[in-house]
């Protein structure tokens, strides 16, 4: 029968008559006269019997000492000594990062170069579900097993989500892969052989459309709020533009050239390291004005709480769910984000009209194939009739949706 922890406890430190107590697998414990318990390994080397001491309880736990059994019925079967390969093992550790560490280096080294929402979002994943996590386990990453990886994504999976293992799988290969090309880790971990599916779940691809009526509602709930008008004008521009948030809230107002009527978003800004440029449609260009009189043209076009600093994505994200919450309650609206303006925007002008290769152009979008190569045109004024029509149709659904109050 198994020995279970509450046994152990019990026996430990106290005075007794020293035993032996089998646990599984050739696995026992000794137990001494004054309560130290000792875990063993028996088995049988060139046909004598001998006994390996492992370990310390509770230094070295239950499920600590039974990961050293698949070891042993390793060695064994390849007819390697088990008392050699178990000090050529820890000798070899001695010295070896950790998981937790190598993907402290990564965030370190690798992760600056990257761009800063990018740098937050890596940096939150490896301090929430990496460090933490790993940390107490104090394997060296070398020597981490498959059954080591999957009770650390089970763990995952049960603090976060079967999604959150998933996120959390790309990472660490990537990181992984980092440390590979640089030397720091052994080739070929068995957390490579892993696919997604195995230890949780695919992150979703976003689905949510919005339709005219419910951006309709969004804006006149946005306008009745009582956030700040850079708040306010952030979420709207998202909407009215498609462009991605860190466009909207990185954008400074060296950037707009109200001469020519254009938005150029410079490459550090954009996903795709290429400016993107983008008409100032009539309705951006009246909310650019109200920011204007209260802020100044100066700077951010959407300071945060440091006027010398940009709105954070946090702030945009929470505002949208305040925004929800109050729709859900009125009118049972089902969740909706800000990066859903994007699909928003693209299906409701391909329903209106507007060709496919202008509205990859208002979202940011690189052109594919050839195009890529050989079109570098920006369907400007394309764009311009499309956002104009864009905005035309919103304000159509505000004056019926308020019409319809009344």
């Amino acid at each position: 029968m198994a020995i279970s922890d509450t046994k152990l406890r019990k026996l430990l430190g106290k005075n007794q008559t020293p035993c032996v107590l089998s646990h599984r697998d050739s696995l026992s414990v000794r137990v001494s006269a004054k309560g130290t318990i000792t875990w063993q390994y028996r088995c049988r080397v060139d046909a004598k019997q001998v006994i390996i001491t492992l370990g310390r309880y509770p230094g070295l736990s239950i499920k600590e000492a039974q990961d050293y059994i698949p070891l042993f019925q390793n060695w064994l079967s390849q007819d390697k000594d088990p008392r050699l390969e178990l000090k050529l093992m820890r000798n070899n550790a001695k010295g070896l990062p950790t998981m937790a560490e190598v993907a402290a280096t990564w965030l370190d080294k690798k992760v600056p170069d990257l761009k800063e929402k990018t740098q937050i979002l890596y940096t939150n994943q490896v301090s929430k579900w990496i460090v933490p996590i790993l940390n107490d386990k104090n394997t060296p990453l070398d020597l981490m097993t498959i059954k080591d990886w999957i009770t650390y994504f089970d763990e995952v999976k049960a603090q976060g989500s079967a999604k959150t293992a998933g996120t959390i799988l790309v990472r660490i290969k990537s990181i992984i892969g980092w440390a590979e090309k640089r030397g720091e880790v052994k080739p070929f971990n068995p957390v490579l052989t892993l696919n997604v599916n195995d230890i949780g779940e695919q992150a979703s691809v976003g689905q949510r459309v919005m339709r005219f009526d419910e951006i309709a509602k969004l804006w006149i709930q946005i306008e009745s709020s009582k956030a700040t008008p850079a708040t306010k004008a952030c979420l709207q521009l998202i909407y009215i533009t498609g462009a991605r948030q860190s466009e909207v809230r990185l954008a400074k107002w060296e950037h707009f050239d109200f001469e020519n009527g254009i938005w150029t978003v410079p490459p550090e800004n954009s996903k795709t390291n290429k400016a993107i440029r983008r008409p100032i449609s009539t309705k951006m260009k009246s909310i650019l004005d109200t920011l204007a009189m209260v802020y100044g043209r100066k700077g951010y076009l959407i300071p945060g709480g440091n006027p010398h600093k940009p709105m954070t994505t946090h702030s945009i994200n929470r505002y949208c769910c305040r925004m929800w919450d109050h729709l859900f309650a009125k009118y049972k609206m089902p969740k909706f984000l800000p990066h859903d303006a994007r699909r928003s925007l693209s299906t409701l002008l391909s329903e209106n009209g507007i060709a496919p290769h202008v509205t990859e152009k208002m979202l940011g979008h690189t052109m594919r194939g050839v195009m890529a190569v050989y079109n570098k045109h920006d369907w400007i004024k394309e764009q311009a009739e499309g956002y104009e029509l864009y905005c035309q149709l919103i304000e159509d659904a505000i004056l019926e949706s308020l019409n319809n109050k009344g």
